[in-house]
Order: structure tokens, then C-alpha cells, then sequence
């Protein structure tokens, strides 16, 4: 009887050790995940320590309650105005010396201008991961992916799922307006000169913003790079606008943005200028294809109707 409860507890030793084994194995194993440049990146673990190299990222982390593992920002990134948190510079070229002093498990980086940054990065053994949304269907894509690189791919997927249901809850209901009746809208980036005009075609999040708040961006049959492109002010008033959206880019600029299409006498007869309806919008808004989006259609949908 002795010998048979000798057995019994070795056999629930060996048993309890191997059950460990097992679940420090699968806590501990590495995981793939495929970026936005289509890399197929391996996670050891769920960082603990991030650097963010652009700006355009940082609200992901946010609205998944992860925040609290940035280490570091770049410069001209706004989540330092409220946090303490390290600046590592510009986003190009990246300062890999201060980078490689936050010692970060990951660092997070952008598409487009920022690519050639992951080379170098990684040259160095420093663990990169590509986010570079440039849709609505990005942004809920790139919400579960960032739910699974963290660790939390509930809060991912719930997330992600409230995100997308908010926003096509808003584009069912303008979908019932008729198409005669959604008010023409241009986008209206000026660079420096009224002459120096952007506007958003498809391809960019904000014309898509603009069609589920319900409007027909007069810049839709036309792209460029990620959906903007130049035209003139010719272009503008050929398209005779019922509204007009000028970003601002500081509090208080709001008048000062309105001002440059009011004052521009050209622009004098346009529908939009006649009705009042020339309309400043925060480009903090409009400047990254992140969960704000639904803010974005939200004001859009309010300044229409």
C-alpha cells in the first residue's frame, strides 16, 4: 500500500512538472504576425516596453488601454503634451542612439516616407513592426492586429467590432439621403498661397468620412498619392461647393483658416461662401487614418445636416 501511494505522489510530480513545462512553453512561445509592408514579424512576447515612431499610431494603443507601455514619442507626436514619456526626435531620420537607450522590446513605424527607417532599425536588432492605415477598413483591420500584438486580443476584437459598427451605423443613415440632396463638399488644404491647393480623392480616409457623414466630395473621381492630390482654384470653383472644409491647425486658427477662402475674392460667388458654410475643421482629425475616424464622420455629419 505504501509503495502504491509512492507511486501515486511521483507520478502527480512528474505529472504537475510536465503541466508547468507545458504552460510556461506556451506562455513564453513566439508568435508571427504580418505588418502593413507585408513583413512577417516574430514576437517573442507582448512588448512591455514601445517606442512610437509616429504619430499616426499612438491612438491605437490608446483606445486599447496599452498606453502605459510607450517609452517613447517622436517630437511631433501630441500624446507628450499630456504624458511624461521620452522624445526621440523627428520621425525621419529616426535617432537610433536615443532609441537604443529606451532599450524598447518594439518600436512602431509608419509606412511611406518611413520604410527606409526599418532597415536601419533592424540592422541594429531592434525589433520593428509596420502600421500604415490609410482606410476605415485599415483602421479596423489594424485595431485587432494591435490587440493580438499586445496581448489583448479580446479588447482587440471588441474594439475593433464597436469601431466599425458606430461608423456604418452613421453611413446606413445617410445612405437613405437622396444623392440630390447630399451637399457638395471640398476639402481644402492650403499650402501657403490660396493658389497652392490639396483636396482628398478615393483612396483617402477623408473622402470616405466625408461619403458616410453624407456628402459627395466633389474630389472623389480623382486620386494621388494615398488618395490627395493638387488642384487649382479653377478646380474649386468649377466645382461650386455647397461646403467647404478648411483645416485649421492650432486653437484659435479657426478664424484665420475660414478667413483665407472668404477673403479670396475669386472664391466671392461660391455657394459654400454665399451660404456661410465655409467650415473649419481641427486636422487633428484629418491628419492620421486612426480610431478617431468615427469622431471625424461624426462633426462631418453634424456640419452637413
Amino acid at each position: 500500500m505504501v509503495k502504491f501511494l509512492a507511486k501515486g505522489v511521483s507520478f502527480l510530480k512528474r505529472f504537475l512538472t510536465l503541466g508547468f513545462l507545458v504552460l510556461f512553453f506556451v506562455l513564453s512561445l513566439a508568435f508571427e504576425i504580418v505588418d502593413d509592408l507585408g513583413r512577417l514579424v516574430t514576437i517573442d512576447n507582448p512588448p512591455d516596453r514601445v517606442v512610437i515612431a509616429s504619430p499616426a499610431i499612438t491612438k491605437y494603443l490608446e483606445v486599447l488601454g496599452v498606453s502605459s507601455r510607450i517609452v517613447g514619442v517622436t517630437d511631433w507626436d501630441p500624446y507628450a503634451l499630456s504624458n511624461e514619456v521620452e522624445k526621440i526626435g523627428n520621425l525621419v531620420p529616426l535617432n537610433l542612439e536615443k532609441i537604443l537607450s529606451l532599450d524598447p522590446d518594439l518600436v512602431l513605424i509608419s509606412g511611406g516616407f518611413q520604410e527606409a527607417e526599418v532597415a536601419k532599425l533592424e540592422k541594429f536588432g531592434i525589433s520593428t513592426f509596420v502600421m500604415n492605415p490609410n482606410s476605415f477598413e485599415d483602421i479596423y483591420r489594424n485595431l485587432m492586429v494591435a490587440g493580438n500584438l499586445f496581448g489583448v486580443p479580446e479588447t482587440g476584437r471588441i474594439t475593433a467590432t464597436n469601431f466599425r459598427d458606430e461608423v456604418l451605423e452613421i453611413a446606413k443613415d445617410s445612405y437613405n439621403v437622396p444623392q440630390n440632396e447630399k451637399p457638395k463638399v471640398v476639402y481644402v488644404m492650403i499650402a501657403g498661397e490660396v493658389s497652392d491647393i490639396w483636396t482628398c480623392g478615393t483612396g483617402s480616409f477623408v473622402n470616405q468620412a466625408i461619403a458616410y457623414a453624407g456628402g459627395a466630395n466633389v474630389g472623389a473621381p480623382y486620386s494621388g498619392n494615398n488618395g490627395w492630390f493638387p488642384v487649382s482654384p479653377e478646380f474649386i470653383l468649377n466645382s461650386q461647393p455647397d461646403v467647404i472644409l478648411v483645416p485649421y491647425y492650432y486653437e484659435g486658427g479657426q478664424e484665420e483658416a475660414v478667413k483665407m477662402i472668404t477673403s479670396y475674392k475669386p472664391f466671392a460667388d461660391l455657394p459654400a461662401v454665399k451660404n456661410n458654410r465655409v467650415y473649419p475643421l481641427y486636422d487633428g482629425l484629418t491628419a492620421y487614418a486612426n480610431p478617431d475616424f468615427v469622431d471625424l464622420v461624426k462633426t462631418l455629419k453634424e456640419l452637413f445636416y
